[in-house]
């Protein structure tokens, strides 16, 4: 008697199992960053000071920048570039598809942004940092996931994070360039 009770429960084990890890990673956002740039072991307060040539939100800006009409020495041009992708499923298939209703995927949108940082001193392009960042949603019945504006903010801060670290580890090259080494 006792076997049988415990056989009774093996779909839910089941579903338990395959079908409810199924669900979240159908609610899952990827994203990947490149050139992979390992993490400083401690906060750099490394600042460059110049002419900045950059019109859009400061929060996406990279710290590793200061706003200094003193110093005209050096001028900074930063620039973003985004590129949104949907992926071309029909919106009527996932209706068709029984493991839709289990939270199977019923389609992706993805989100690339590349970020470009040019370090002129002059006419002359000293140094250039490129930053680029891929984000893919995947889309459920049961869950949208974030929006293209949540996503967008993700990545922006991503390349500005990616390219504040090359610029740490250039820092040395950098000061150099500072004091007219």
């Amino acid at each position: 008697m006792i076997k049988i009770k415990h056989l009774m429960h093996w779909p839910f084990i089941v579903f338990q199992c395959f079908l409810v890890p199924i669900f979240f990673i159908g609610c899952a956002t990827k994203m990947a960053v490149t050139p992979k740039v390992p993490a400083n072991e401690t906060k750099s307060d490394f600042q460059m000071g110049g002419i900045i040539e950059y019109d859009g939100n400061k929060e996406y800006l990279p710290r590793t920048l200061k706003e200094d009409m003193s110093q005209t020495a050096f001028s900074f041009k930063y620039e973003y570039q985004i590129t949104y992708g949907r992926d071309k499923t029909p919106q009527a298939l996932p209706l068709l598809n029984p493991l839709s209703m289990v939270g199977f995927p019923v389609g992706e949108n993805t989100l690339v942004i590349t970020g470009n940082l040019t370090i002129l001193k002059g006419q002359e392009v000293i140094k250039e940092y490129k930053a680029t960042c891929g984000l893919e949603k995947v889309r459920s019945l049961f869950s949208e996931g974030d929006t293209f504006s949540e996503l967008r903010k993700k990545g922006l801060l991503a390349v500005r994070d990616n390219i504040e670290l090359q610029m740490c580890h250039d820092k040395d090259f950098l000061l150099g360039l500072e004091s007219g080494d």
